[in-house]
């Protein structure tokens, strides 16, 4: 899963407020770095979607040239249908769950730090909802192409060893670069929102 275009919106945003800024000027730099966040999620959704619905494609072609053989592909391309799925869904709740444009200030950050703990969580259980079903659809796919493979057994079970080695080595790539992303770009983000909020909107305040 490609995250760079959400890291690169996160990453460099200096948001920590000094005693006399302008809340007109840091009103209008939030809202516009907002404006690219939303704008990243959404490229990022849409293109996860769609790389989907291509795999999902790519599998079902694969099981339908092996015939009767190659059923346990149609699980595979359920999974991947499932991750598209996802995606949408999250398109659909950012739709739903966004702030509109004559909304206070205090609602539209309150609704960024959400935004932005919500992307830690996924960021962090990618493993559940992402990798697990992306490599046990990859999985499927591999050992039922190399059981009905034409070639000796010890060809097939070398294969599948570097298959597995290749899934364990790209689930450890993405899961750490996840868990990077969320120390270096989202917890700083999020403690300078944090930090805003508490500048604008101390205890008590209305």
């Amino acid at each position: 899963m490609n995250w760079n275009d959400v890291k690169a919106t996160w990453a460099g945003q200096q948001l920590i407020p000094a005693p006399l800024a302008d809340l007109k000027t840091l009103r209008q730099d939030f809202e516009a770095k907002q404006r690219r966040l939303a704008r990243s999620l959404l490229w990022r959704d849409g293109r996860e979607a769609a790389a989907g619905l291509l795999v999902a494609g790519t599998f079902a072609y694969i099981g339908w040239q092996m015939g009767n053989a190659g059923w346990p592909i149609a699980l595979a391309v359920a999974l991947m249908l499932g991750v598209t799925v996802f995606f949408i869904r999250e398109r659909v709740r950012t739709r739903r769950e966004r702030v509109g444009a004559d909304a206070p200030f205090a609602v539209k950050l309150e609704a960024e730090i959400a935004e932005l703990r919500r992307q830690r969580g996924l960021l962090l259980s990618v493993g559940t909802w992402y990798l697990a079903p992306c490599m046990g659809a990859a999985a499927i796919v591999a050992v039922t192409a190399l059981i009905h493979a034409p070639i000796p057994l010890s060809a097939k079970l070398l294969a599948g060893v570097i298959m597995l080695l290749t899934l364990a080595l790209t689930c450890w790539g993405v899961w750490a670069l996840n868990r990077w992303a969320v120390q270096r770009n989202i917890d700083p983000r999020l403690r300078e929102l944090e930090d805003l909020r508490r500048y604008l909107l101390p205890p008590g305040s209305t």
